[in-house]
């Protein structure tokens, strides 16, 4: 599986979102290969015809709470997963476990975030879909971390007991390949495809790395 995160890119929010959700939509059609976007809130209703989850819910039921993601809203607007803890968005363990739960009531499926292989092994607890490693300090950067940390990838799958990704650097089939290669079960990408000249050949060469 290959998630790639919009994050909050000018040339990835509102209309432009269209055109990496397409690249995406297309690379996965031709390869056979799941992709999974994860677009700003207000573009998932954007999506025609590909897998879109959010990259963010809170463990909160409807009600008044301003500003909250409700993982009710979400499903409605056709996300069929949500990213938790990422990086950038980083959550106390309470409300890690609490945003897990909201989002299996409803069904959708739940990718938290970890920094480290410990952090791995204490969210695997919270009976999360898929645990994404991900160090904070290659992420958007050239180093892909299937080539920096393969030890601490190897470590983090072995003390998970969710399906792992991978992702911070991910840029090429031969980094896609080390990840599988180590016991992930797919990469999470962000600028390289979203900051990429060629969108749909850069998703493409990922999914062949499957």
């Amino acid at each position: 599986m290959i998630i790639v995160n919009l994050k909050a890119y000018s040339n990835a929010v509102g209309e432009k979102s269209e055109d990496v959700m397409e690249a995406c939509r297309r690379a996965s059609e031709v390869t056979g290969k799941r992709v999974v976007v994860a677009p700003q809130p207000e573009d998932l209703l954007r999506a025609e015809d590909v897998e879109v989850f959010a990259q963010h819910v809170d463990g909160v039921n409807p009600g008044s709470h301003t500003g909250s993601v409700l993982a009710r809203g979400l499903k409605e607007a056709g996300a069929t997963g949500t990213l938790i803890n990422h990086s950038e968005r980083r959550l106390q363990d309470r409300d890690i476990e609490a945003s897990v739960n909201a989002a299996k009531s409803l069904g959708l499926e739940t990718i938290v975030c970890a920094q480290s292989p410990d952090d791995c092994e204490k969210y695997s607890r919270f009976d999360p879909d898929y645990i994404a490693f991900e160090p904070p300090e290659l992420i958007g950067g050239d180093n892909p971390v299937s080539e920096a940390k393969p030890g601490l990838i190897q470590e983090a799958v072995e003390r998970t007991e969710a399906d792992v990704l991978t992702g911070a650097g991910i840029k090429s089939k031969k980094d896609v390949e080390k990840s599988i290669e180590l016991g992930c079960e797919g990469v999470l990408v962000a600028s390289g495809v979203v900051k990429a000249n060629d969108k749909y050949a850069e998703v493409k060469e990922l999914c062949e790395g499957l």
